[in-house]
């Protein structure tokens, strides 16, 4: 075990218990078409599916919104088209009841609909109860749309914390096969900073620890987090508000130091980051900032990524976790590649 894929809080067990669950009839439809990790590594490209206003930074300052939803996810499917690129959309469940229709061309075009809860309310704002209901609600509303129970969960703002560490177990009794809420860097907003950096198994009751590579273990679940650049610099390089303000070359250098340690970047975006004409007055310059700025060039950064790296949704990753685990490189290619 290294750098790439050591967990947090040291010290604790080793991972074994008993509650666990299986995600296999969930993933072996994707095993297919899921490629290797050895010489060429596929990405995770990844959209959280949200009303624009709902996001929890400028919420409050939001009053009459107008709604740019299907106008935002349509110019995000184009740049896909565009690409030949297949992503995961992290979906409110009241996005799905309110837009079935838009839900199921996403769902149509190839593209995996997972769960974003079902109001976009942070897990700090819930309890195990109210969790539970959230997900079932937003599950119900997916899969009455798409057919299908979604696989993967993101907590709205990467609010799965040592806090909310209780949510993981609530995740795994519901049948998820895989989580993507932690952004494994503290922010002034959320993050884990001792989090492995890399895709990893973990027990439900240790959701910050890797259980990959020990013995006797019963991990149910995969986390996939956010994209850092190194877990000795932990730049994030996952999208959003970074892949709005980062210089695109610095995006692309921590996609390849991720890439040549075999492990895949999870990058993270908003429909309406593509989308110029939502409203930006009346905010804050500082909310206004952080929330907006770069949007213009948004799409054409995104579309260079594309062309640049291989790309494909997260229960792909996540089928190639459990079938084959990710390469590891020997510890002088680790000194050698930092």
């Amino acid at each position: 075990m290294d750098d790439w894929t050591i967990g947090a809080p040291k010290g604790e067990s080793d991972c074994s218990g008993e509650q666990q669950h299986s995600s296999a009839n969930r993933t072996d439809r994707h095993r297919h078409s899921t490629p290797a990790f050895d010489e060429t590594v596929t990405n995770v490209l990844s959209f959280d599916l949200e009303h624009w206003h709902s996001a929890t930074l400028i919420s409050e300052h939001i009053t009459s919104p107008d709604d740019r939803i299907e106008e935002s996810v349509r110019r995000v499917l184009e740049i896909l088209d565009a690409h030949n690129v297949t992503a995961t959309f992290f979906t409110v469940g009241e996005i799905a009841r309110e837009y079935p229709g838009l839900i199921g061309r996403i769902a149509d075009k190839g593209h995996e609909v997972a769960s974003h809860g079902d109001t976009h309310t942070p897990l700090s704002d819930l309890d195990r109860r109210t969790f539970k209901a959230e997900l079932k609600r937003s599950s119900d509303a997916i899969e009455r749309v798409t057919g299908t129970s979604p696989e993967g969960f993101r907590a709205p703002n990467f609010s799965l914390e040592p806090t909310t560490a209780w949510a993981a177990q609530t995740l795994a009794a519901a049948g998820f096969a895989y989580d993507a809420s932690i952004f494994p860097i503290q922010t002034p907003m959320y993050g884990v900073s001792s989090a492995p950096v890399r895709p990893y198994r973990f027990h439900p009751e240790q959701p910050f620890t890797s259980c990959d590579g020990r013995s006797g273990t019963s991990a149910s679940l995969v986390e996939l987090p956010a994209a850092v650049f190194h877990p000795w610099f932990r730049l994030p390089v996952a999208g959003g508000f970074y892949g709005r303000v980062l210089p695109r070359e610095l995006l692309e250098a921590g996609i390849r130091n991720l890439n040549r340690r075999g492990a895949p970047a999870i990058l993270y975006f908003h429909p309406w980051e593509f989308n110029p004409d939502v409203p930006t007055t009346g905010l804050p310059w500082h909310k206004r900032f952080v929330s907006f700025h770069g949007i213009d060039g948004l799409g054409e950064k995104l579309g260079t990524i594309l062309d640049s790296f291989a790309f494909d949704t997260a229960e792909a990753a996540v089928a190639t976790v459990e079938a084959d685990g990710f390469r590891e490189t020997d510890s002088h290619e680790r000194r050698t590649q930092i």
